[in-house]
This record gives structure tokens, sequence and C-alpha cells, in this order.
């Protein structure tokens, strides 16, 4: 191959990347309607692609995602298990084995999709010294295989970052900052300087999400989880600048469970699931639609079952089950609707209507 071809194949190469990543904006355009859909915690574990015993049930979960027609989906945080605390070339080989994979079944149902930074992709907690130390590696691969936009802040491109789509301004946070050989579960310094700036520059967005793995405030339900918390919750900074730049919803995953509480104009979504725990029948999984002046939420549920041995994950003794599957209940009946709310909002004033389910746990 001569020179010229090489140059003409390498930019051919370099647009197709281009092309396959995910997009920092889209074409909808100011007033358009569109949905969006938000799964945290999908995996939560080290699950290959393919896997006979899981992908009947993810084939009917994101077939039932794909149906809701999203611009997009959310995942915040926790897609892998992560145990791969080694050594940075461990961190490496199976970073890229498992994001890999996860990032195909995407793309298999043509699905667009942010994600977020979750424990787990840190090495899951709590973090001694040495785990410290291996977080600028685990924070590589994510970015590598992740591909997400890299409009945030310098110390964190690709990991917290912001989307625009016509109404609607959501910004992903990582919320975990480490601070010499310490890791402190927050937004803070250089991405809370960059995420006043995002607010103030989307000031006309019509509606406000932020998604971050871990909760902030209230009494959580909890199904096997570590129960992270963010620290000083509703006296941090981070969620005084949420408060104060009008936020309209925090998304957030964590505790596999779900719990949707209201304060100061933030609706705290915290939802999702874990796959391969018996403890965790259910992927709870939000449908949010923007049309006019009105972003309506709807959370629905889908039964699951998880059955035979454990699973082989890295430094896990007991991994997910081998076998989930759909649940009859399911099968029969389709996705159970567990919530509804309608936030609108005109110039003069915001209102909240079709408050059901689990969005009336305040």
């Amino acid at each position: 191959m001569n020179s010229m071809k090489k140059i003409v194949f390498n930019i051919l190469v370099l647009l197709m990347v281009v092309i396959s990543l995910p997009g920092q904006n889209s074409a909808v355009s100011k007033g358009q309607s569109f949905k969006f859909v938000s799964f945290p915690d999908f995996f939560n574990f080290d699950i290959p692609n393919p896997w006979a015993g899981y992908d009947t049930a993810v084939d009917y979960f994101l077939k039932r995602v794909k149906d809701e027609n999203p611009s997009f989906v959310l995942i915040d945080g926790d897609l892998v298990n992560g145990h791969w605390w080694n050594n940075p070339q461990c961190v490496k080989h199976m970073g890229t084995i498992y994001y890999s994979g996860w990032v195909r079944r995407m793309q298999q149902y043509g699905l667009t999709y942010y994600t977020a930074i979750g424990d787990h992709e840190l090495g899951d907690d709590p973090w001694p010294k040495e785990k410290v130390a291996l977080v600028p590696y685990l924070e590589d691969v994510y970015r590598q295989n992740l591909n997400m936009p890299v409009n945030g802040p310098s110390n964190k491109k690709g990991l917290a970052y912001y989307i625009r789509q016509g109404d609607l301004l959501v910004i992903t946070v990582e919320t975990f900052e480490v601070i010499g050989d310490s890791m402190h579960i927050d937004v803070m310094g250089e991405q809370l300087e960059w995420f006043k700036q995002v607010l103030k520059e989307n000031d006309d967005a019509k509606f406000k999400i932020v998604q971050g793995h871990v909760g902030i405030w209230g009494t959580l339900k909890s199904r096997s989880s570590s129960n992270l918390m963010l620290n000083n919750g509703k006296e941090s900074d981070f969620y005084k600048v949420m408060k104060e730049s009008g936020v309209d919803a925090y998304l957030a995953g964590e505790f596999h469970d779900v719990t949707i509480l209201e304060s100061d104009g933030i609706w705290q979504i915290v939802h999702g699931s874990s796959w391969g725990r018996e403890i965790v029948n259910t992927e709870d999984y939000l449908v949010g639609e923007v049309s006019g002046d009105e972003l309506n939420l709807t959370m629905k549920r889908i039964y699951m079952d998880a059955q035979g041995e454990y699973m082989f994950n890295l430094n896990k003794d007991k991994g997910p089950r081998e076998i989930v599957k759909i649940n009859d209940k399911t099968l029969k009946n389709g996705p159970e609707t567990i919530g509804t709310l309608t936030i609108k909002k005109n110039k003069k004033e915001k209102v909240y209507l079709n408050n059901t389910g689990v969005f009336n746990q305040n």
C-alpha cells in the first residue's frame, strides 16, 4: 500500500470510529418529543458474551427497552463486577473482555447508550491503598471501551460529560474522587466547577437530569448492595448546586431496588437491578418522555429468577448464578407499571401530576 492509499485508509478508519461513538448532541430539536430509558447496574457482574444461561433473558429485556423506541438509554454504573485488582495488566485484560461484550449487547439492539462510573468500575468498595493505586488503570480501560463523550472536565474526560437533546440536559458525573491514597464519595474540585458551568451554559434547557451512581439522601430500599451514599448528602456542595440550578431529577443505582424521593424540587430516583442474585428478582427500568412542557416518567418492572451454580468472577467467592430466566408472570403479562409522574413546566411554575405507585413514597 503506497503512502497516499495509507492516508486515505486511515482517514476512513477514523471516520468509522467517530460515527460509531455515542454523540454529545443529537438531531432532536427544541420542542420535539422523544423518549429515553434508564436501567442502572446492568449487569453488576462480569457476564461473558455470549452466555447461554443469560442470553434469552437479556434478549427479552433489551427487546422491551427497544420497544420503547428511545433516542438513548442511560446506564448509571456497575456494568461489570470489576474485581480486577491483581495488577494493571489484569485490569486491561479483564476490562477489555467484559466491557467489549457489554458494548456488543447494546450494539446488537441498536441502542445509543450513555454510561456512568459505579463503584464496580473502580474495583468495588472498599478501597485500600493498593486498590486506590489501580484506579487510574480502571478508569482508563472503562474510557477506552465505553467511548463516552469527552466534553467533561480535563481530569475526567470520558468519565463525566453531558449531552443536550432538544429541551433536555443530561449530565453524567463520577461520584468518586481519589485524594492522595484514599477514595471519597463526592463530586468536588474541578468536576464540581465544570458541573456548575454546564448548568449555567444550559440554563435554557427546560428539563435537567443528572445521573450519578450513589444515593444522596433518605432511607433507601436495598437488595444485595453496599449502600453507598454521597458524603454529606444534602449538605454537600454538589447537592446545593443541583438545588440552585433547578435540576429536576437525580438518577442513581447502587441499591438494586426502587426508592423515589423528592426534595427541593429534585426527584431522587434510585432504581436498577443486579443480575444473578436470587434476592434481586426484578429488573426495574425508568421510561422518560419529553413532550412539550411535560417530562413524563414511568417506572416499569420485569420479574426474573436466578438459578444454578455460582458463575466464576475474578476475586469473588460467590459470583452471580449461572442462569437468569424471565419469570412466568412477566412472560404472560409483560412488564408491569409500578409508578408514574409528570413534571410540567411553564415560565411561571413547575407542577407535579399523575403521581402513582413508587412516585408516592415521600
